[in-house]
C-alpha cells in the first residue's frame, strides 16, 4: 500500500523504510509518509494491510524490523541518499525534500 508501488499487488522492497509509531492510551498508531493509507492508522490495521508473506521474496529481500527510541532517530538518523546511486546515477527519482541530517553523529543510510 505504498505510494510507490506501480501495481497494488506487486510488493515495494525497500533497502529501509522509516515510519512513526506512537503509543497512547487508544493503542499503538502508525504515521507512514508514503503509505496511500490513512494516517494516523492503527499499528493491528496497518500490518495487516501492508505486510504480505515473505514467501514469495527472495530471501535476501525478507524485512527486518529494527525499532529505535525517536531521541535516538532524531539524534542520530542521516541520510545522503548514497544508497540509491549505481555508478554515480539516482536508480529512481528521489524524494523532492531535502537530506534528512543530524546535528550529532550520523548513522548514515
Amino acid at each position: 500500500m505504498q505510494q510507490a508501488a506501480l501495481d497494488s499487488t506487486v510488493p515495494v522492497v525497500w533497502d529501509y523504510h522509516v515510519i512513526f509509531m506512537y503509543a497512547g492510551s487508544g493503542g499503538c498508531l502508525v504515521y507512514d509518509l508514503d503509505t496511500v493509507l490513512p494516517f494516523p492508522f492503527t499499528l493491528k490495521k496497518y500490518a495487516a494491510q501492508t505486510f504480505r508473506c515473505d514467501l514469495i521474496l527472495l530471501p535476501q529481500y525478507h524485512r527486518q524490523f529494527r525499532v529505535i527510541d525517536a531521541k535516538i532517530y532524531l539524534e542520530k538518523f542521516a541520510s545522503d541518499r548514497s544508497h540509491m546511486l549505481a555508478e554515480g546515477q539516482f536508480i529512481a527519482k528521489p524524494p523532492d525534500y531535502a537530506c534528512i541530517r543530524t546535528t550529532g553523529e550520523p548513522n548514515k543510510h
